[in-house]
């Protein structure tokens, strides 16, 4: 990041500043080394990553937040091309590509150590990775997000409580599938009084939710409705309706 013509982080895009001075003052660096890198705030970590030298990470705060803006997520930063970083910290060709590769390393190192990636092929799996909630004595509803190989991304809680169409949105299903880059999605949720047998909401929630996703592209290929001794698939029944091109 040009934070000076020989530092990073295009500082001359950054005013030199009271609001640079405050961050000095806040001293990223110290926060850091005595928090640990673990414990550090985002927008640190980006400073001290695109700037050269030490002199002028604090100055590097505000661009730092501003490109974490441009790119909305971490996922969407690492993403980022070579020449789109290079314009916006101002490094040059072999400091963007380190820095892309110590990216690279992280992302495979956090892939390394959640071990093998679980599948879903069939509601029987669904109902293996989601039977507790069986017990559960409220309806919980939650999404498992899928690659593009039906491979686990994660399961996003999204309500606890009676579901209707006005509580559990497009909006809170999707943003979790679209922050995380999910290829598919299965909805999943229990019935308290032990019937997995659907409702008129379920159906009313389950219909909405499967035009957005193919709006989306980012279908909703199943419905696990979980009872006290068995589930309901909308897929096994034939439920999931989906608008004809």
């Amino acid at each position: 990041m040009d934070t000076s013509p020989s530092g990073s982080l295009n500082l001359q895009a950054a005013d030199r500043n009271s609001e640079a001075v405050a961050a000095f003052d806040k001293g990223i660096v110290q926060r850091v080394l005595s928090g640990g890198v673990r414990a550090a705030p985002v927008v640190d970590l980006v400073s001290i990553a695109f700037t050269r030298r030490e002199e002028d990470v604090p100055l590097a705060e505000v661009p730092s937040r501003k490109l974490l803006q441009r790119f909305q997520s971490l996922r969407g930063l690492s993403e980022a091309s070579r020449s789109e970083l290079q314009a916006l910290t101002g490094l040059d060709d072999f400091e963007v590509l380190r820095s892309q590769c110590l990216i690279e390393l992280g992302r495979r190192m956090a892939n390394a150590a959640q071990g093998p990636k679980e599948t879903i092929d069939s509601a029987d799996d669904v109902m293996a990775h989601m039977d507790h909630l069986r017990y559960e004595k409220r309806e919980h509803f939650v999404v498992i997000l899928l690659d593009a190989k039906n491979n686990i991304i994660r399961i996003a809680p999204v309500h606890v409580g009676t579901l209707t169409a006005s509580v559990v949105g497009a909006r809170e299903v999707f943003r979790e599938a679209v922050r995380d880059g999910a290829a598919a999605i299965i909805l999943v949720h229990n019935h308290p009084s032990g019937d997995p047998t659907p409702s008129p909401e379920d159906h009313e929630v389950t219909d909405h939710l499967v035009q957005v996703g193919d709006m989306l592209d980012i279908p909703v290929v199943d419905h696990v409705v979980i009872g006290e001794r068995s589930y309901r698939s909308f897929a096994q029944l034939g439920m999931i309706r989906r608008r004809r091109a």
